[in-house]
Protein backbone atom coordinates (compact mmCIF):
# COMPACT_ATOMS: atom_id res chain seq x y z
CA UNK A 1 0.00 0.00 0.00
CA UNK A 2 1.21 3.39 -0.97
CA UNK A 3 0.06 6.58 1.01
CA UNK A 4 -1.96 8.38 -0.73
CA UNK A 5 -1.84 12.23 -1.54
CA UNK A 6 -5.24 13.94 -1.66
CA UNK A 7 -5.40 17.56 -2.69
CA UNK A 8 -8.66 19.84 -2.55
CA UNK A 9 -10.02 20.02 -6.14
CA UNK A 10 -11.17 23.28 -5.61
CA UNK A 11 -7.94 25.05 -5.19
CA UNK A 12 -6.75 27.18 -7.46
CA UNK A 13 -3.37 26.39 -8.91
CA UNK A 14 -2.09 29.75 -9.64
CA UNK A 15 -1.40 31.83 -6.70
CA UNK A 16 1.69 30.46 -4.92
CA UNK A 17 1.11 31.77 -1.24
CA UNK A 18 -1.61 30.37 0.67
CA UNK A 19 -3.10 33.79 1.42
CA UNK A 20 -3.40 34.29 -2.45
CA UNK A 21 -4.59 30.66 -2.42
CA UNK A 22 -7.03 31.63 0.40
CA UNK A 23 -8.25 35.18 -1.13
CA UNK A 24 -9.28 33.67 -4.18
CA UNK A 25 -11.16 31.02 -2.87
CA UNK A 26 -13.62 33.64 -1.38
CA UNK A 27 -13.20 35.93 -4.62
CA UNK A 28 -14.83 33.19 -6.28
CA UNK A 29 -17.09 32.43 -3.44
CA UNK A 30 -16.22 29.22 -2.87
CA UNK A 31 -15.80 29.72 0.77
CA UNK A 32 -16.63 32.85 3.29
CA UNK A 33 -13.73 35.03 4.82
CA UNK A 34 -13.21 33.97 8.94
CA UNK A 35 -10.84 35.88 10.69
CA UNK A 36 -9.93 32.86 12.49
CA UNK A 37 -9.05 31.02 9.48
CA UNK A 38 -7.60 33.96 8.37
CA UNK A 39 -5.08 34.13 11.27
CA UNK A 40 -4.19 30.13 10.90
CA UNK A 41 -3.51 31.05 6.92
CA UNK A 42 -0.48 33.60 7.93
CA UNK A 43 1.06 31.15 10.04
CA UNK A 44 0.94 28.18 7.74
CA UNK A 45 2.39 31.00 5.41
CA UNK A 46 5.06 31.18 7.48
CA UNK A 47 5.67 27.94 7.93
CA UNK A 48 5.40 27.39 4.16
CA UNK A 49 7.58 29.55 3.17
CA UNK A 50 10.50 28.20 5.97
CA UNK A 51 9.80 24.96 4.08
CA UNK A 52 10.82 25.96 0.30
CA UNK A 53 14.35 26.50 1.81
CA UNK A 54 14.58 22.82 2.44
CA UNK A 55 17.44 21.56 -0.32
CA UNK A 56 16.21 18.03 -1.21
CA UNK A 57 20.59 17.20 -1.67
CA UNK A 58 21.56 17.51 1.74
CA UNK A 59 18.55 15.54 2.51
CA UNK A 60 19.89 12.13 0.91
CA UNK A 61 23.53 13.09 2.24
CA UNK A 62 22.20 13.23 6.03
CA UNK A 63 20.30 10.16 5.50
CA UNK A 64 23.34 8.06 3.78
CA UNK A 65 25.46 9.58 7.10
CA UNK A 66 22.45 8.56 9.37
CA UNK A 67 22.35 12.19 11.17
CA UNK A 68 18.65 13.33 9.60
CA UNK A 69 17.92 16.76 8.67
CA UNK A 70 19.93 19.08 11.38
CA UNK A 71 19.02 21.78 9.71
CA UNK A 72 15.15 21.44 10.44
CA UNK A 73 15.82 21.72 14.26
CA UNK A 74 14.48 24.97 13.57
CA UNK A 75 11.24 24.24 11.58
CA UNK A 76 8.33 23.25 13.94
CA UNK A 77 5.37 22.18 12.49
CA UNK A 78 1.68 22.62 13.34
CA UNK A 79 -1.24 20.88 15.15
CA UNK A 80 -4.17 22.74 13.87
CA UNK A 81 -7.17 21.80 15.95
CA UNK A 82 -11.18 23.05 16.16
CA UNK A 83 -14.78 21.59 16.14
CA UNK A 84 -16.37 20.21 13.46
CA UNK A 85 -16.21 21.97 9.93
CA UNK A 86 -14.60 24.69 10.55
CA UNK A 87 -12.20 24.39 7.63
CA UNK A 88 -9.52 22.71 9.15
CA UNK A 89 -9.04 20.27 5.95
CA UNK A 90 -9.39 22.82 3.72
CA UNK A 91 -6.49 24.97 5.31
CA UNK A 92 -4.12 21.98 5.52
CA UNK A 93 -4.79 21.63 1.76
CA UNK A 94 -3.82 24.73 0.72
CA UNK A 95 -0.98 24.35 2.53
CA UNK A 96 0.06 21.33 1.15
CA UNK A 97 -0.18 22.29 -2.53
CA UNK A 98 1.99 25.31 -1.88
CA UNK A 99 5.10 24.18 -0.58
CA UNK A 100 6.90 22.92 -3.47
CA UNK A 101 8.90 19.56 -2.13
CA UNK A 102 8.49 16.56 -4.08
CA UNK A 103 9.07 14.46 -0.70
CA UNK A 104 5.81 15.26 1.06
CA UNK A 105 2.60 13.19 1.96
CA UNK A 106 -0.93 14.26 2.65
CA UNK A 107 -2.83 11.68 4.28
CA UNK A 108 -5.37 10.57 6.50
CA UNK A 109 -4.47 9.47 10.21
CA UNK A 110 -6.16 6.26 9.73
CA UNK A 111 -4.49 5.78 6.72
CA UNK A 112 -1.23 6.20 7.26
CA UNK A 113 -1.36 3.87 10.40
CA UNK A 114 -3.30 1.08 8.64
CA UNK A 115 0.03 1.67 5.69
CA UNK A 116 2.11 1.45 8.64
CA UNK A 117 0.69 -1.60 9.77
CA UNK A 118 0.82 -2.80 6.05
CA UNK A 119 4.27 -2.62 5.97
CA UNK A 120 4.99 -3.76 9.22
CA UNK A 121 3.33 -7.44 8.25
CA UNK A 122 5.26 -7.30 5.19
CA UNK A 123 8.75 -6.51 6.68
CA UNK A 124 8.01 -9.26 9.51
CA UNK A 125 6.92 -11.87 6.46
CA UNK A 126 10.47 -10.97 5.25
CA UNK A 127 12.15 -11.81 8.10
CA UNK A 128 10.46 -14.91 8.67
CA UNK A 129 11.18 -16.32 5.35
CA UNK A 130 14.74 -14.90 5.92
CA UNK A 131 14.64 -12.24 2.51
CA UNK A 132 15.87 -9.51 5.22
CA UNK A 133 18.19 -9.91 8.04
CA UNK A 134 16.82 -9.47 11.10
CA UNK A 135 16.52 -6.01 12.88
CA UNK A 136 13.16 -4.28 13.97
CA UNK A 137 10.60 -3.70 11.73
CA UNK A 138 9.30 -0.93 12.60
CA UNK A 139 12.89 0.83 12.56
CA UNK A 140 13.24 -0.05 8.97
CA UNK A 141 9.47 0.30 8.05
CA UNK A 142 10.29 4.20 9.13
CA UNK A 143 13.65 4.85 7.35
CA UNK A 144 11.11 3.37 4.43
CA UNK A 145 8.66 6.45 5.55
CA UNK A 146 11.03 9.24 5.84
CA UNK A 147 12.26 8.40 2.48
CA UNK A 148 9.35 9.24 0.43
CA UNK A 149 8.21 11.99 3.04
CA UNK A 150 10.12 15.62 4.65
CA UNK A 151 6.91 17.06 4.75
CA UNK A 152 4.15 14.58 6.32
CA UNK A 153 0.56 16.14 6.60
CA UNK A 154 -2.46 13.94 8.78
CA UNK A 155 -5.83 14.88 8.36
CA UNK A 156 -8.00 13.86 11.64
CA UNK A 157 -5.41 13.09 13.81
CA UNK A 158 -7.46 10.78 16.33
CA UNK A 159 -6.07 7.76 18.19
CA UNK A 160 -8.95 5.78 19.99
CA UNK A 161 -7.06 2.26 19.30
CA UNK A 162 -4.42 0.98 21.76
CA UNK A 163 -2.20 -0.53 19.05
CA UNK A 164 -2.06 2.59 17.59
CA UNK A 165 -1.35 4.41 20.29
CA UNK A 166 1.81 2.25 21.81
CA UNK A 167 2.58 2.59 18.16
CA UNK A 168 2.38 6.40 17.22
CA UNK A 169 5.01 7.49 19.88
CA UNK A 170 7.68 5.22 18.42
CA UNK A 171 6.84 6.09 14.83
CA UNK A 172 6.88 10.12 14.81
CA UNK A 173 9.97 9.75 17.98
CA UNK A 174 12.04 8.76 14.44
CA UNK A 175 10.32 10.41 11.71
CA UNK A 176 11.15 13.65 14.27
CA UNK A 177 14.95 12.54 14.44
CA UNK A 178 15.10 12.60 10.92
CA UNK A 179 13.76 16.21 10.40
CA UNK A 180 10.36 15.29 8.86
CA UNK A 181 8.56 18.28 9.83
CA UNK A 182 4.25 17.60 10.81
CA UNK A 183 1.64 19.24 10.05
CA UNK A 184 -1.81 17.52 11.34
CA UNK A 185 -5.46 18.73 11.99
CA UNK A 186 -7.60 17.14 14.72
CA UNK A 187 -11.05 17.63 16.80
CA UNK A 188 -9.04 17.41 19.60
CA UNK A 189 -6.34 19.69 22.03
CA UNK A 190 -3.09 17.71 21.97
CA UNK A 191 -3.58 17.32 25.86
CA UNK A 192 -7.45 15.55 25.35
CA UNK A 193 -5.72 12.87 22.64
CA UNK A 194 -6.31 9.30 23.38
CA UNK A 195 -8.46 10.97 26.54
CA UNK A 196 -10.46 8.05 28.49
CA UNK A 197 -8.31 5.20 26.53
CA UNK A 198 -6.63 1.76 28.31
CA UNK A 199 -2.97 2.65 29.84
CA UNK A 200 -3.04 6.28 28.86
CA UNK A 201 -0.63 6.79 30.78
CA UNK A 202 1.97 5.08 28.41
CA UNK A 203 0.47 7.46 25.92
CA UNK A 204 0.92 10.64 27.58
CA UNK A 205 5.05 10.97 26.46
CA UNK A 206 3.91 10.77 23.06
CA UNK A 207 2.26 14.30 23.68
CA UNK A 208 4.73 15.70 25.23
CA UNK A 209 7.20 15.00 21.90
CA UNK A 210 4.55 15.78 20.00
CA UNK A 211 3.74 19.27 21.43
CA UNK A 212 8.04 19.78 21.50
CA UNK A 213 7.67 19.22 17.92
CA UNK A 214 4.44 21.30 16.54
CA UNK A 215 3.11 24.90 17.35
CA UNK A 216 -0.48 24.05 18.25
CA UNK A 217 -3.23 26.64 16.93
CA UNK A 218 -6.77 26.53 17.93
CA UNK A 219 -9.15 27.35 14.68
CA UNK A 220 -11.85 28.83 16.64
CA UNK A 221 -13.88 29.64 13.81
CA UNK A 222 -17.34 31.32 14.28
CA UNK A 223 -19.76 28.42 12.96
CA UNK A 224 -19.61 24.78 10.83
CA UNK A 225 -19.25 25.85 7.70
CA UNK A 226 -20.24 22.45 6.43
CA UNK A 227 -24.09 23.09 7.84
CA UNK A 228 -24.62 25.95 6.02
CA UNK A 229 -24.41 24.34 2.78
CA UNK A 230 -27.79 23.49 0.99
CA UNK A 231 -29.01 19.49 1.07
CA UNK A 232 -28.66 17.57 -1.77
CA UNK A 233 -31.71 16.03 -3.26
CA UNK A 234 -31.49 12.03 -4.54
CA UNK A 235 -29.01 10.75 -2.23
CA UNK A 236 -31.14 9.97 1.09
CA UNK A 237 -34.02 8.17 1.41
CA UNK A 238 -36.26 7.78 4.78
CA UNK A 239 -37.43 5.98 6.00
CA UNK A 240 -35.00 2.37 4.55
CA UNK A 241 -38.14 0.81 3.31
CA UNK A 242 -39.91 -0.93 0.37
CA UNK A 243 -40.42 2.22 -1.13
CA UNK A 244 -36.68 3.58 -0.27
CA UNK A 245 -35.16 0.65 -1.77
CA UNK A 246 -37.56 0.73 -5.49
CA UNK A 247 -35.99 4.13 -5.17
CA UNK A 248 -32.64 2.61 -4.92
CA UNK A 249 -32.88 -0.06 -7.33
CA UNK A 250 -33.80 2.60 -10.17
CA UNK A 251 -30.59 4.91 -9.26
CA UNK A 252 -28.19 2.08 -9.37
CA UNK A 253 -29.63 1.09 -12.31
CA UNK A 254 -29.29 4.35 -13.85
CA UNK A 255 -25.65 5.14 -12.49
CA UNK A 256 -24.62 1.98 -13.76
CA UNK A 257 -26.28 2.45 -17.42
CA UNK A 258 -28.41 -0.70 -16.70
CA UNK A 259 -25.14 -2.80 -16.91
CA UNK A 260 -26.24 -6.17 -14.89
CA UNK A 261 -23.90 -5.82 -11.38
CA UNK A 262 -22.20 -8.46 -10.52
CA UNK A 263 -20.81 -9.20 -6.80
CA UNK A 264 -16.45 -9.00 -6.55
CA UNK A 265 -14.27 -10.48 -4.59
CA UNK A 266 -11.51 -7.33 -3.47
CA UNK A 267 -8.00 -9.12 -2.14
CA UNK A 268 -6.52 -6.68 1.17
CA UNK A 269 -4.00 -7.78 3.40
CA UNK A 270 -3.66 -11.43 3.16
CA UNK A 271 -7.33 -12.23 2.88
CA UNK A 272 -10.62 -10.94 1.01
CA UNK A 273 -13.77 -8.62 1.20
CA UNK A 274 -16.84 -9.08 -0.66
CA UNK A 275 -18.78 -6.43 -2.61
CA UNK A 276 -22.37 -7.84 -2.95
CA UNK A 277 -23.14 -6.02 -6.08
CA UNK A 278 -21.54 -3.26 -8.31
CA UNK A 279 -21.17 -2.15 -11.78
CA UNK A 280 -19.33 0.78 -13.32
CA UNK A 281 -17.36 2.03 -10.34
CA UNK A 282 -20.90 1.91 -8.81
CA UNK A 283 -20.60 -0.41 -5.51
CA UNK A 284 -24.15 -1.47 -3.36
CA UNK A 285 -23.80 -2.75 0.28
CA UNK A 286 -26.15 -2.85 3.62
CA UNK A 287 -25.18 -1.30 6.44
CA UNK A 288 -24.87 -4.74 7.86
CA UNK A 289 -22.15 -5.82 5.16
CA UNK A 290 -20.04 -2.83 6.12
CA UNK A 291 -20.68 -2.02 9.92
CA UNK A 292 -21.56 -5.25 12.08
CA UNK A 293 -18.90 -7.62 9.81
CA UNK A 294 -15.50 -7.31 11.47
CA UNK A 295 -14.44 -4.72 8.84
CA UNK A 296 -11.49 -2.34 9.60
CA UNK A 297 -9.88 0.79 8.20
CA UNK A 298 -7.74 -0.88 5.88
CA UNK A 299 -10.91 -2.26 4.20
CA UNK A 300 -13.01 0.74 3.27
CA UNK A 301 -9.38 2.14 2.17
CA UNK A 302 -9.57 -0.73 -0.59
CA UNK A 303 -13.25 -0.13 -1.14
CA UNK A 304 -12.70 3.66 -1.46
CA UNK A 305 -10.00 3.20 -4.14
CA UNK A 306 -12.33 0.67 -6.08
CA UNK A 307 -15.42 2.72 -6.20
CA UNK A 308 -16.43 6.31 -6.98
CA UNK A 309 -19.85 5.67 -5.53
CA UNK A 310 -21.37 3.75 -2.20
CA UNK A 311 -24.59 3.16 -1.98
CA UNK A 312 -25.66 2.25 1.41
CA UNK A 313 -28.98 0.74 2.77
CA UNK A 314 -30.73 0.13 5.82
CA UNK A 315 -28.44 2.99 7.81
CA UNK A 316 -30.46 2.61 11.04
CA UNK A 317 -31.20 5.49 13.70
CA UNK A 318 -30.47 3.28 16.72
CA UNK A 319 -27.35 1.06 17.55
CA UNK A 320 -26.57 -2.23 19.08
CA UNK A 321 -23.15 -1.87 19.69
CA UNK A 322 -20.64 1.11 19.90
CA UNK A 323 -18.34 -1.13 17.55
CA UNK A 324 -20.79 -0.32 14.58
CA UNK A 325 -20.61 3.14 15.17
CA UNK A 326 -16.92 3.09 15.15
CA UNK A 327 -17.08 1.26 12.31
CA UNK A 328 -19.61 3.94 10.63
CA UNK A 329 -17.24 6.53 12.01
CA UNK A 330 -13.97 5.10 10.12
CA UNK A 331 -16.02 4.57 7.03
CA UNK A 332 -17.60 7.77 6.95
CA UNK A 333 -14.22 9.72 7.06
CA UNK A 334 -12.79 7.49 4.31
CA UNK A 335 -15.11 8.13 1.43
CA UNK A 336 -15.31 11.84 2.54
CA UNK A 337 -11.46 11.75 2.57
CA UNK A 338 -11.11 10.08 -0.37
CA UNK A 339 -14.37 12.02 -2.60
CA UNK A 340 -16.25 8.94 -2.64
CA UNK A 341 -20.04 9.99 -3.12
CA UNK A 342 -22.23 8.22 -1.04
CA UNK A 343 -26.03 7.61 -1.01
CA UNK A 344 -28.16 6.27 2.24
CA UNK A 345 -31.31 4.42 2.69
CA UNK A 346 -32.13 5.13 6.47
CA UNK A 347 -34.44 5.45 9.41
CA UNK A 348 -33.58 8.77 10.17
CA UNK A 349 -32.16 11.79 9.21
CA UNK A 350 -28.43 12.67 10.37
CA UNK A 351 -29.23 14.44 13.36
CA UNK A 352 -31.09 11.08 14.63
CA UNK A 353 -28.50 9.14 13.55
CA UNK A 354 -25.96 11.32 15.71
CA UNK A 355 -28.37 10.85 18.95
CA UNK A 356 -28.01 6.90 18.21
CA UNK A 357 -24.64 7.08 17.51
CA UNK A 358 -24.30 9.30 21.02
CA UNK A 359 -26.25 7.00 22.96
CA UNK A 360 -23.91 3.84 22.45
CA UNK A 361 -21.23 5.38 23.84
CA UNK A 362 -22.87 6.69 26.69
CA UNK A 363 -24.54 3.79 27.75
CA UNK A 364 -21.21 1.52 27.01
CA UNK A 365 -19.41 4.45 30.05
CA UNK A 366 -22.36 5.09 31.88
CA UNK A 367 -22.87 8.38 31.38
CA UNK A 368 -26.30 9.77 31.61
CA UNK A 369 -27.76 10.83 28.25
CA UNK A 370 -27.23 15.22 29.08
CA UNK A 371 -23.44 14.22 29.39
CA UNK A 372 -23.03 11.73 26.54
CA UNK A 373 -22.17 13.88 23.48
CA UNK A 374 -19.24 15.02 26.12
CA UNK A 375 -17.49 12.07 25.45
CA UNK A 376 -14.19 11.80 22.98
CA UNK A 377 -15.40 9.17 21.09
CA UNK A 378 -18.33 11.14 21.11
CA UNK A 379 -16.09 13.60 18.86
CA UNK A 380 -15.89 11.21 16.11
CA UNK A 381 -19.56 11.03 15.57
CA UNK A 382 -20.41 14.51 15.35
CA UNK A 383 -17.41 14.66 12.74
CA UNK A 384 -18.68 12.08 11.60
CA UNK A 385 -22.66 13.15 11.18
CA UNK A 386 -21.35 16.65 10.00
CA UNK A 387 -19.57 14.96 6.77
CA UNK A 388 -22.81 13.31 6.04
CA UNK A 389 -24.36 16.72 5.61
CA UNK A 390 -21.71 17.92 3.70
CA UNK A 391 -21.89 14.57 1.29
CA UNK A 392 -24.99 15.30 0.64
CA UNK A 393 -24.81 18.79 -0.72
CA UNK A 394 -24.45 19.79 -4.18
CA UNK A 395 -20.85 21.13 -3.63
CA UNK A 396 -19.84 17.94 -2.93
CA UNK A 397 -21.08 15.91 -5.37
CA UNK A 398 -19.60 18.05 -7.57
CA UNK A 399 -16.33 16.77 -6.42
CA UNK A 400 -14.18 14.95 -9.47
Amino acid sequence: MTMHQNVSPSVPSGPATITERYDALVASGTIERDPAQETVVVALDALAHQLRDIKQTCFGLNQLLGRGDISAEKRRGMYIFGGVGRGKTMLMDLFFESVPLEAKRRIHFHEFMADVHDRLRKAREKMESRRMSDGDPLSRTVRALVKEARLLCFDELVVTDIADAMMIGRVLTELFSQGVVLVATSNVDPDCLYEGGIYRELFLPFIALLKAHVDVVNLNARTDFRLKKRKGEGVWYTPADANAKAALDRLFARLTDNVPPEPLTLPVVGRTIRVPLQARGVARFSFRDLCLAPMAVVDYITIAQRFHTLIIEGLPARFSHRNHVKRLCSLIDVLYVRHVKLIVSADGDPHSIYLGMVAVFGGAIGLPPDQSDTFPESLESRRAVSRLIEMRSRDYLGLI
